[in-house]
């Protein structure tokens, strides 16, 4: 069976007016409307039906009706919670109901007594899997049976507390504070204070007290005696601390200095020697692109030789253009074709071209070998000064190096001094707080209270929520980085690192609706059978000047 509440209505009836109703469907209701049209009526309506004792508003539209009618879904079953808007008990009946019927309802008592499960409060805890469980009351481990009452304030939230500096797990009555600690631990933890033992007697701090006492002497006397054994001049010791920071910082001033200068010599070094491997490789670089270059200057002159060839034969063929021919013997006059002479002036015209093409890319190469020279000739007399610097400087480092070396020793035996003398002024203020410790044993009397329990939500599992509630705030687009952390002084949330408290109070009402929606999603998450997973599954109440939130 799923625990857990689904609200379907709130209806008022009356002896002679009609009934009306408010209809709500599974999920997110939202009833809108101006102000004084009784949407915060509505919310404390609901809240007087689960057996809130202060009685409704006495407005002029409620004066004929007589009753109210919670319906709702509870375990696949439908119920409904009536009551009379006199105030008193409640009655529980099947079905979803507007008005009496015929069936008998059950009577359930509007005031809490857990030795008694026909009270409304028990009724919907055994509805939600909380019935019989315990919480603290004081911070002595005193405990009392859970209410509903206790888990409303995270069901319904009105105007006034949801802008409220308070956190939202506390009502601001600091007598309540263990309690609704303690409640706030349930929810997220589903874990109760039933285990929690009230205090110890008197004999059990007496035990405990003697135990304290004889481990603070055993102490003291095995400090005394390292004391003795190492630090025979142990009233002198604040003094040799002050000499010893002195020389120190002198020393380390003086290793700083030399390391400084060792540290600028390297960053010359490694600039030097990457500008010597740079020129290095470029005057590779340059020989290698003259050696191409030379080569290809010869095929350019060998393309000339070729193409020039080309042009004198077929001026030498042109030239016997006019003579009988050489095959029939027929006179010019009487030939017929020509033998393609106009190919070979053709191929003679591009020959030329090609030639003066050629002869300009000579020109170009031949400026490009005259720079590329120039550039190694500079890069040749250049890369002897680059290798003498970097020698020069390799050699002051050498020379600085065993200066530092030395300075480095000398603040390292320095400070291996300087930390047994601080260890032995560790020890003298540890022997005082020892026996500060033992005297205030001595003087300690058993209270009435005795050893109080730690009481409220763990650290770990406030991180676990803050995170949640972090999501939440993202998924809202609220400003900021959204880093959100638990203060365990106030019980509240930090977010990025300004307490929630100390906002205005639209952001305070907008991160206080973040934390009660994270902690139903939380306990969704962690699958807790929890008052805020079930009964906030159906209905989480936010009331506010301009709307009231139904889920």
């Amino acid at each position: 069976m799923t625990l857990g509440l689904t609200i379907a209505h709130l209806a008022f009836s009356g002896p002679s007016a009609e009934v009306v109703d408010l209809k709500f469907t599974p999920g997110l209701n939202l009833i809108f409307g101006a102000s004084n049209t009784g949407k915060s009526f509505a919310c404390k309506a609901i809240d007087y039906a689960i057996g809130a004792s202060r009685p409704l508003p006495d407005i002029e539209q409620r004066r004929p009706y007589d009753r109210l009618w919670l319906g709702f879904t509870s375990g696949g079953e439908a119920q409904t919670i009536a009551r009379a808007i006199a105030g008193g008990g409640c009655q529980l009946y099947p079905g979803l109901l507007r008005a009496p019927d015929n069936g008998a309802p059950r009577m359930l008592a509007q005031r809490n007594d857990p030795n008694d499960q026909n009270n409304v409060s028990q009724f919907l805890l055994n509805e939600i899997g909380l019935a019989g469980k315990q919480v603290a009351m004081n911070a002595a481990g005193k405990k009392r049976a859970l209410s509903f009452r206790d888990i409303v304030r995270y069901c319904m939230v009105d105007e006034t507390s949801i802008q409220s500096e308070e956190s939202p797990v506390l009502s601001g009555q600091h007598i309540n504070d263990p309690t609704e600690r303690s409640v706030f631990k349930l929810l997220l933890t589903g874990i109760d204070d039933s285990a929690l033992v009230e205090v110890a007697d008197r004999k059990t701090f007496r035990t405990s007290t003697a135990a304290k006492v004889e481990v603070v002497n055993e102490m003291i006397e095995a400090t005394e005696s390292e004391i003795a054994a190492g630090y025979p001049d142990v009233a002198d010791l604040p003094e040799q601390e002050k000499r010893l920071d002195e020389t120190f910082a002198t020393a380390q001033a003086e290793a700083d200095a030399a390391q400084e200068s060792i540290r600028a010599l390297l960053g010359d070094k490694r600039r030097i020697g990457n500008q010597y491997a740079e020129m290095e490789r470029r005057m590779g670089e340059v020989d290698l692109n003259l050696a191409r270059f030379s080569q290809l200057h010869r095929v350019y002159q060998s393309d000339i030789e070729r193409l020039e060839a080309l042009e004198e034969a077929g001026f030498l063929l042109s030239l016997g253009g006019t003579r009988e021919c050489p095959l029939c013997g027929a006179s010019p006059e009487a030939q017929q074709y020509e033998h393609g002479l106009g190919d070979i002036n053709r191929v003679r015209a591009a020959a030329s071209v090609e030639i003066t093409k050629i002869r300009q890319q000579q020109v170009d190469l031949t400026q490009t070998v005259q720079q590329l020279y120039a550039e190694g000739v500079t890069l040749s007399e250049e890369l002897p000064k680059i290798a003498a610097s970097l020698r020069a400087t390799e050699i002051e480092i050498a020379r600085l190096s065993p200066g530092a070396g030395q300075a480095r020793r000398q603040l390292a035996e320095i400070m291996t001094v300087r930390d047994r003398v601080k260890h032995g002024i560790s020890l003298t203020n540890q022997l005082a707080a020892y026996r500060a410790r033992l005297e205030s044993l001595n003087n300690l009397r058993p209270t009435s209270t005795g050893h109080r329990p730690k009481l409220g939500v763990t650290s770990t599992v406030a991180h676990d929520f803050s995170q949640t509630v972090s999501k939440v705030l993202k998924a809202w687009q609220f400003p900021g980085d959204c880093h959100v952390s638990f203060d365990d002084a106030t019980h509240d949330l930090k977010i990025d690192g300004k307490l929630r408290r100390d906002n205005g109070k639209g952001v305070r009402a907008i991160t206080h609706a973040a934390f009660k929606v994270a902690l139903l999603l939380f306990c969704r998450n962690k699958k807790l059978t929890s008052g805020i997973s079930n009964f906030g599954h159906s209905a989480a109440y936010i009331s506010r000047s301009d709307h009231l939130a139904v889920r």
